[in-house]
């Protein structure tokens, strides 16, 4: 598609793009295209040991318009994930000009994955003194904190956030990127103590306000888990609910929230992606294989992938809003769903007729009707049904 159809094709979105509440929708020319048509589907993902092959870029392209490269991608065959990314999003857009393709960096821990954040590792930090004042520190042993293995950023040092949001802004201007994702907004609260809680917060949107300045307003800076943040809410083109766990993130109480919060994020012109995982039962054999087990026990991760969809989708369906996109896997690996094929994602959806109703105050069931669909979901119950027209 050419530059000036992609154009006309989002003016024409914008002028028929309204949220719940009634806002229309405006979406700048750098955001990815958004339709109604289908179940609009973000994805994320990486490899390893490997860069795509042509068949799985072929594959991805067909399904959505709006990815993102992962953390580790191409870091062993080009020893930086930088330049994993910089492949990716070659590859992509040759392919398909008009796809929107992020990379990542992590705004708490340090994965010595690129080129900036190589030397934060035990064998090599004691080398570069200079960068060991960026970590943040255990209050009870004086030494860099470490959790599963990796440093932490220190976000009350001014120099640190400097450095990190150049190097954000770097790997997007320099890549060809479309924009960058960043995860984790905690900033290590736990660990600077209780007097210290507002100075996090406002570490972590001085981040995020130095990097969205550096790569300018026609790129997209999207923060995950960050829309409650009101600083980091202003300066973020879009966001992500991460849903990692049930009792955590996505209780009754929180899906409720988590659909007003998207109705916001569309009012103000922003994205919002809505991401789940296939979630195993308790005492499962997945459960318990944890980590590994997504890449042993393929075949039954993609049964039941396929399985709990309906209902996890049924979520997405109840606060969607425009610019509101899907993102369903079982992990942040190549193989952990992105290559699978759904069939409810070639389905006619067709746009929502309205917003959700509540059958009742004191029920936690809710519908909404779509063109092409109709969609019913109890969170209380955990169970859902949508029926396709």
């Amino acid at each position: 598609m050419s530059t000036f159809c992609l154009a006309s094709v989002r003016d024409n979105q914008a002028d028929s793009l309204v949220t719940t509440s009634g806002v229309p929708f405006e979406a700048p020319k750098h955001y990815p295209a958004f339709s109604w048509d289908k179940v609009p589907v973000y994805m994320m993902f990486a490899h390893d040991d490997r860069l795509l092959q042509d068949s799985e870029t072929r594959k991805i392209a067909a399904e959505s318009d709006f990815i993102c490269i992962e953390k580790n991608h191409g870091l062993k065959p080009f020893g930086d994930a930088v330049l994993g990314l910089e492949h990716e999003a070659r590859a992509f857009k040759k392919l398909k000009p008009e796809i929107v393709v992020l990379g990542y960096l992590n705004a708490a821990l340090a994965y010595p994955f690129t080129r900036y954040t190589q030397m934060l590792t035990a064998d090599q930090i004691s080398q570069y003194p200079e960068m060991k004042a960026y970590l943040v520190s255990d209050p009870k042993t004086g030494k860099p904190a470490q959790k599963r293995g990796l440093y932490g950023y220190n976000v009350l040092n001014p120099e640190m956030r400097s450095w990190w949001s150049d190097s954000a802004a770097e790997m997007v201007l320099q890549t060809g990127a479309d924009g960058i994702f960043i995860d984790q907004m905690h900033g290590w609260a736990w660990l600077h103590g209780s007097t210290n809680s507002q100075a996090v917060v406002d570490g972590v949107a001085d981040m995020m306000a130095q990097l969205k300045a550096k790569i300018g307003s026609d790129k997209i800076l999207l923060a995950n888990n960050g829309a409650h943040i009101d600083q980091v809410f202003d300066v973020s083109d879009a966001f992500m609910f991460e849903h990692y766990n049930r009792t955590v993130t996505h209780t009754k109480e929180k899906l409720l929230e988590d659909w007003q919060l998207m109705e916001k994020i569309a009012d103000a012109g922003k994205i919002c992606i809505y991401r789940f995982g296939a979630e195993p039962e308790s005492g499962s054999l997945l459960l318990e294989a944890g980590r590994t087990g997504k890449l042993n026990h393929k075949k039954k991760w993609a049964e039941l992938s396929k399985e709990q969809l309906e209902f996890y989708l049924s979520l997405y369906l109840i606060g969607a809003q425009p610019y509101s996109y899907f993102q369903w896997s079982w992990g942040w690996g190549l193989t952990t769903g992105p290559l699978e094929h759904y069939p409810e994602f070639h389905k006619p959806l067709g746009k929502p007729l309205g917003k959700y109703t509540r059958t009742h105050p004191d029920l936690w069931e809710f519908t909404r009707e779509f063109e092409h669909a109709s969609v019913w979901v109890d969170t209380d119950k955990w169970e859902a049904e949508i029926k396709w027209k």
